[in-house]
């Protein structure tokens, strides 16, 4: 692995510890490879770091002490609002370390990433840093054996990152947005800067964070040398992703009416009204959207994407149904969620 490693050594001398923060909800099988994962494969002294899992959901968890039984590892039920946001949140109640770590359910970590995590923060002070995120051998496996399962792998394997501009020459990259699977940061800057907005939905926390953090003069830090691998083998299924979409358009609104800026980010001004000023290739997408998004349409996009799959479609056929649903979707969504919180309908 092309990866600078940092000795234990100099992890000793300037006595920088790591807390692990994982949010989960339901997800006790997904959990448990993620926390073998860091036990078995990261290299990082026990001693170094703690690990701290916020319970949002209905599974008992004591199985995993006894599977576990690491004196720094703590699980702890969710006093805040449901949600990614007050689970993350949650969790850094109990952080004792400098650094929080938050760290998805469903990631499997490499074994020097915790090592690589702490020396960027030690040497770079006061950053906003996340990893690169690919998926793992065994779920392309899985994914493999379903056209939707293909359509994921096509749309987000390996997704870059790519507004970024490079940081220095170790892989590291300045971004406008990080993706929160990964996201670590300092304790005390956490705390200057505020906790995740826990009104925002899913997909929408992370973000609003790092703007935040950018206002405050923050780098959003991006380590393209530092592997994580995506484990999501229990949500390969249409209905599932495109309620995933739908949850997170809602959060991105709820971003612009907190920071307006956002609304000239293309995720705003491609789902508002058709306007004759709008340029060529937005007109059509919007038109495209609109249609989409007509209940009829959609339903029978929805069908012929379902009976697709049971009678195995070509994947060329099926993949534009997979876009045209996300089109639908999101567009509707958008609409809808923007009447709901902005209280009128667009114009």
């Amino acid at each position: 692995m092309d990866l600078e490693k940092p000795t234990k050594k100099y992890l000793k001398i300037k006595n920088m510890k790591i807390s692990i923060l994982i949010p989960t909800k339901n997800r006790l099988p997904i959990l448990r490879e993620t926390l073998h994962n860091i036990y078995s494969v990261n290299k990082l002294p026990k001693e170094d770091f703690e690990v701290i899992v916020s319970n949002d959901g209905d599974d008992d968890l004591s199985i995993l002490s006894e599977e576990f039984p690491f004196k720094n590892l703590k699980i702890v039920k969710n006093t805040h609002n449901h949600g990614a946001a007050g689970n993350r949140n949650n969790a850094a109640d109990y952080a004792q370390y400098e650094i929080l770590q938050f760290l998805d359910d469903d990631i499997l970590i490499t074994e020097y990433f915790l090592e690589r995590v702490i020396y960027w923060h030690n040497k770079l002070g006061n950053i906003c840093l996340c990893s690169k995120l690919l998926y793992s051998k065994k779920l392309k496996e899985i994914a493999n054996k379903t056209s939707f399962g293909r359509y994921i792998i096509k749309q987000e394997y390996n997704n870059e990152i790519n507004d970024f501009t490079p940081f220095n020459d170790n892989g590291l990259y300045e971004s406008t947005w990080l993706h929160g699977s990964s996201l670590s940061i300092k304790r005390l800057t956490f705390m200057y800067i505020g906790a995740f907005k826990e009104e925002i939905g899913f997909g929408g926390e992370e973000g609003e964070l790092c703007f935040r953090a950018q206002l405050n003069g923050i780098s959003l830090v991006y380590d393209t040398k530092n592997i994580i691998y995506h484990n999501e083998i229990d949500r390969l299924i249409l209905d599932d992703w495109l309620i995933r979409q739908i949850i997170g358009i809602k959060g991105a609104i709820k971003i612009c009416k907190l920071h307006p800026e956002g609304q000239n980010h293309p995720t705003w001004y491609t789902n508002t009204t058709l306007k004759k000023s709008d340029p060529k290739d937005v007109k059509l997408l919007k038109l495209k959207k609109i249609i989409c998004s007509f209940p009829p349409v959609y339903n029978f996009l929805h069908f012929l994407a379902i009976y697709g799959e049971k009678i195995k479609l070509p994947d060329s056929f099926l993949f534009r149904l997979y876009n045209a649903l996300w089109l639908g979707a999101t567009y509707r969504s958008f609409r809808e969620a923007y009447k709901e919180i902005f209280n009128n309908l667009l114009a």
